[in-house]
């Protein structure tokens, strides 16, 4: 307590509240879901708060910097708060992180986490809510043939209504697989880049459970150790979402639960590992009893203040990176995951595909097997500064091509 260190994982945003000035801080983690609410004034010496700085030298910190003392005291209350809401890294969040990760490897189901948030808790409010959805969605051509891929969104189900409604009607109305590996974007990173779970997945609507004989197979296959990551899966949305609509939608589907997290440099520097896991899933498929596809939860790019960008997005921004995902989005259609990364690579990313691992591992799974067609396009507007976030509906065919 002598020299804090605030933990990783932690989103510093400056707000206003009843007039004043604060720093509201919330743990994106998941092992504390009460923000705690700080006076701006506190927010300069929160970067020393690093382990090597005592108590006196945030004092001396903030008594050069604004000209006025601090008692100890009040740093020592603050330092307080943190500790008790798990914002510190230190013994008492070590246990805590423990006592979580082995109650999550006990329990053989993956519990709903964003229920009541996301999407509706009650099964006859959610059944409900998904029939008004799939009402006012655009419609699909039929394509009465065997669906082997799908590219679905993870962004909030209400902001994504008509693209998840394209997605999923595409999958009415085709002969979907008995099993979809749902390669989900993990939103944090991954010990090996690859997490697989092998627990049933919690719905209102009921279980989605696990085909754990091929998730077996898969982690067989993998040349690396792709359980060691599992608890990525305990508050990760973008397979949940997944898990809903199928439920709703396929409520005999089984799922092979993974999440993928690598940047371009990782692609870069680890390519021979991912491309590894890549074609140990692609293997696991072909030897399958059951007709198995691939679904990729993915969002693609992630523009604005919001986002880390230092300009304020208009009409003719969301346009651009429309236009920039469509020539994403043509060698997803192939699928082509060489020239998918030599897109990305274009500009290192600079546009934060999120969806990038899946799509990948999608791409290279699917390549020569498959052809996809773009079913819905949109972006959402997610902030009062123009942020916003594009995604599409993809659906992928295994006999013949699908037309463009």
């Amino acid at each position: 307590m002598e020299h804090p260190k605030l933990r990783y994982g932690l989103d510093a945003v400056p707000i206003h509240h009843e007039g004043r000035p604060y720093i509201l801080l919330r743990d994106r983690l998941g092992y504390n879901d009460n923000p705690v609410l700080l006076n701006a004034d506190f927010a300069p010496f929160l970067a020393l708060m690093d382990g090597r700085h005592s108590v006196r030298d945030i004092q001396a910190f903030f008594l050069r910097r604004t000209g006025r003392l601090i008692y100890s005291e009040q740093i020592e209350e603050v330092i307080r708060v943190l500790d008790e809401n798990l914002f510190l890294d230190n013994a008492r969040y070590a246990d805590h992180v423990r006592r979580e990760v082995q109650r999550f490897c006990d329990d053989p189901v993956r519990r709903m986490r964003h229920a009541g948030k996301s999407y509706p808790q009650p099964a006859e409010e959610l059944r409900a809510f998904l029939d008004a959805l799939f009402a006012a969605g655009p419609g699909n051509r039929a394509e009465p043939r065997p669906l082997v891929g799908l590219v679905a969104p993870h962004i909030d189900i209400r902001a994504g209504a008509a693209t998840f409604a394209c997605a999923y009607t595409a999958l009415r109305q085709a002969e979907p697989p008995d099993v979809w590996v749902i390669v989900g974007t993990g939103h944090e990173p991954i010990e090996n880049f690859f997490a697989v779970t092998f627990k049933d997945f919690e719905t209102p609507l009921g279980l989605v459970p696990c085909d754990r004989d091929l998730a077996e197979e898969i982690v067989r296959r993998t040349p690396r150790d792709v359980r060691a990551g599992e608890y990525a899966h305990s508050r990760e949305h973008t397979i949940e979402f997944q898990a809903v609509f199928l439920a709703y939608v396929q409520p005999t589907a089984r799922i092979v639960p993974v999440l993928c997290s690598f940047g371009v440099e990782d692609w870069s520097s680890h390519k021979a590992a991912i491309d590894g896991f890549c074609d140990g899933l692609r293997e696991a498929l072909e030897p399958s009893g059951a007709s198995v596809g691939v679904l990729a939860s993915v969002d693609l790019a992630h523009i604005g203040p919001r986002y880390g960008d230092d300009f304020l997005p208009n009409r003719l921004t969301v346009q651009e990176h429309l236009e920039a995902d469509r020539k994403l989005l043509r060698t997803l259609e192939a699928p082509d995951p060489d020239a998918f990364m030599a897109e990305i690579l274009k500009d290192g990313n600079a546009r934060k595909v999120c969806g990038v691992p899946p799509l990948y591992v999608l791409s290279r799974v699917l390549r020569d097997k498959a052809r996809g067609r773009v079913l819905h396009h949109d972006h959402a507007v997610v902030d009062r500064q123009g942020s916003f976030v594009t995604f599409a509906a993809v659906a992928y065919y295994g006999e013949g091509l699908a037309e463009s």
